[in-house]
């Protein structure tokens, strides 16, 4: 199973959801002589709870090993979806991420059981991805369980007749994000990155989050309220205002020395670099880091 905590920590990335509008056609010519895909209206709905929930944006990123897909409908909720894999096919829903927030939660309904992992709770299927358009369809349904877990009483609900579209999509290369370590000496070669607003012990954090092709990962967290400087890593996560952390094979290991610098800071971008040594039996050294990446 892949590394579902990474997973859980980058599939909320912050798409620029965008419509799509289908301008009215001359009656008296015909569509099939100029018919363009990219003009098909863009469709994103599911029913549950006795509903059908229709987006109103939705947009997809297709990063490294990854597709993203997001929706979002006037009141605020949404369907936010991480696959891992880029090409048409069925993919379980318990070993990615589907997930329903409804308006004004932070919390939602995941395709994974957080007392049970390997629970088949479902699929998604990518039915077509138009490389030449930039245009992706399919279908999904699972039951989804409440994301926090410390809630009691909340039973899982059901989403059927999941489909999308003609959704448009980008591509990592157009993001112009980019990420670079060395852990050990050794480049660490990601083929997925991010970097998401979380809460880390009640403070809020810039995370950047890399993903190597054996699912190992590395996070660097800055809090959003620091400017441009460069800010010591000691290892008290209570009072240290940036922390890192190393994952290989599930397991954590934590900056306890280091640093990290940001070299520039707007409301959506940030760039800096780093190093870092890591607590465990044998302490793990990155250096070289950097980061330049929206948020």
């Amino acid at each position: 199973m892949k590394n579902i905590k990474f997973l859980a920590g980058i599939f909320l990335i912050l798409i620029a959801f965008t419509s799509c509008e289908i301008e009215p056609i001359d009656g008296a010519i015909n569509p099939d002589d100029f018919h363009d895909p990219s003009s098909d209206p863009v469709v994103f709905k599911a029913d549950f709870n006795g509903e059908t929930w229709t987006g109103t944006t939705a947009q997809a990123l297709i990063s490294g090993n990854f597709i993203s897909i997001g929706a979002t409908k006037a009141d605020g909720s949404t369907f936010s979806f991480l696959v891992e894999g880029t090409a048409a096919g069925t993919y379980p829903a318990n070993t990615n991420i589907l997930a329903y927030t409804p308006a004004g939660s932070e919390y939602g309904y995941w395709s994974i059981n957080p007392n049970n992992e390997t629970e088949n709770t479902g699929s998604i299927t990518i039915t077509n991805i138009d490389t030449v358009n930039h245009r992706i369809s399919g279908t999904f349904e699972y039951k989804g369980y409440w994301s926090d877990d410390t809630a009691t009483g909340v039973l899982p609900v059901q989403f059927t007749n999941g489909v999308f579209t003609n959704l448009p999509y980008i591509t990592q290369a157009e993001t112009g994000n980019s990420f670079y370590a060395k852990v050990g000496g050794v480049e660490f070669e990601d083929v997925d990155l991010a970097a998401v607003t979380t809460d880390i012990s009640g403070q809020s954090y810039i995370s950047i989050g890399a993903q190597n092709a054996s699912t190992d990962s590395m996070t660097v967290s800055v809090k959003s309220s620091l400017g441009t400087g460069t800010y010591n890593i000691t290892g008290n996560i209570a009072t240290d205002q940036v922390q890192a952390i190393y994952n290989l094979s599930d397991t954590d290991y934590h900056a306890v020395s280091g640093s990290i610098t940001i070299t520039s800071k707007t409301g959506s971008h940030i760039k800096g670099t780093f190093h870092f040594v890591t607590d465990g039996t044998t302490p793990f050294t990155v250096t070289e880091g950097a980061f330049d990446i929206d948020y």
